[in-house]
């Protein structure tokens, strides 16, 4: 597990991995009551034809810690704990019962696939998968490997895939079983809040060794299509901005939205680039994308954000995205985001974000 490296907002995904459009993403923050948010995954090529065959979405199963050491699955969260110690967030929110068994399992001689259980949180939900290699050599030479996977819905996966691209994770071996690996892999929160039904695809297992078949990336194809219930991933709250406007004196950044989730807290700022200063006149912003970026930074990296008087530095800066089509902001308009370490925004009597001596009311 990385220390949320993998975290990005939605616009960073959006130009940077092909995962989905910002006017897409856009659209279902209208429609949903809270705005989603994409974490970033590695983009990669889509070699493979997808299987047209459609099957029933199987539904999560709800377990409580104490139903599930009664049916002998132990606490759930000291058994994340086991093989993911890493993530204590995970494991907590497990603890809190977000956590949804679907245990679906798929073999195609080689490799066996369990899509074990659904956790995390409304802006980071996370799958766990087992995987089980049945070449005992192959598995003897690697303490982990690489599981890539599109994460989607239905209509999205057989008529839009080439829009999107895999999210992966590596998984580690088990500590008793020696040729079963566990893996933790971020989901996207598009497609899995508000009970919408998911269609995870796993087309790849890659390994660092291979000294037999030298082969090392293994194409497969298993679906699991399942549905996940809000009470599955832990609440995130999402706060909308209109009259915010933070100034580094080439740039006037709009805040316009935040959200504040187990894992994190994201700050997302738009603004305009035509006709600025540090644009000098260009039109094509990927011109000048370096100029911004590095304008964002040097401001954001002297922002604090204050709750009930405790201070928390940033965590990252992330770089724009720029909507020259006028499909989710007015033509020439750019996006980038930020992010904190996460706080408890709900029960916060007082947050506040302070730039340069300037003091924000957020809430």
């Amino acid at each position: 597990m990385s220390d949320n490296k993998y975290k990005k907002a939605m616009n960073d995904v959006c130009d940077r991995n092909f995962n989905v459009s910002a006017a897409e993403m856009l659209e279902k923050a209208r429609s949903a009551a809270p705005t989603e948010r994409n974490i970033t995954m590695t983009g990669t090529s889509k070699k493979h034809l997808i299987g047209k065959f459609i099957g029933a979405a199987a539904a999560c199963v709800i377990i409580s810690g104490t139903a599930a050491s009664a049916m002998g699955y132990g606490p759930l969260g000291d058994s994340f704990r086991r093989f993911f110690g890493k993530d204590e967030t995970t494991a907590e929110i497990i603890d809190e019962g977000h956590y949804c068994e679907l245990g679906q399992d798929i073999t195609d001689g080689s490799f066996t696939v369990m899509l074990d259980s659904v956790t995390g949180d409304r802006s980071s939900p996370k799958l766990l998968f087992e995987v089980t290699v049945n070449d005992e050599e192959l598995a003897a030479k690697n303490d982990r490997l690489h599981l890539f996977a599109y994460i989607l819905d239905e209509d999205t996966y057989q008529n839009r895939l080439d829009d999107y691209g895999m999210w992966d994770a590596w998984g580690e071996k088990d500590p008793e079983v020696s040729n079963m690996y566990h893996v933790c892999m971020d989901g996207p929160a598009t497609f899995m809040i508000n009970n919408a039904d998911v269609l995870a695809a796993v087309k790849q297992i890659s390994f660092e060794n291979d000294p037999v078949n030298r082969k090392f990336d293994y194409d497969v194809d298993m679906e699991f299509r399942f549905t996940v219930p809000e009470q599955a991933l832990k609440e995130t709250a999402y706060e909308y901005y209109d009259d915010i406007t933070i100034s580094s004196g080439n740039v006037d950044y709009e805040l316009f939205y935040a959200e504040f989730g187990a894992y994190d807290s994201l700050l997302k700022v738009k603004y305009d680039f035509l006709g600025t200063d540090l644009a000098g006149g260009e039109t094509d912003y990927y011109q000048v994308a370096d100029k911004f970026d590095k304008d964002w930074h040097e401001l954001a990296g002297n922002f604090i954000l204050t709750v009930d008087g405790v201070e928390y530095e940033p965590k990252e800066m992330g770089y724009s995205y720029c909507d020259t089509e006028g499909e989710a902001f007015d033509a020439g308009k750019c996006s980038t985001w930020m992010t904190f370490p996460s706080v408890d925004f709900t029960s916060a009597e007082s947050v506040t974000l302070t730039v340069n001596g300037q003091v924000y009311d957020l809430k």
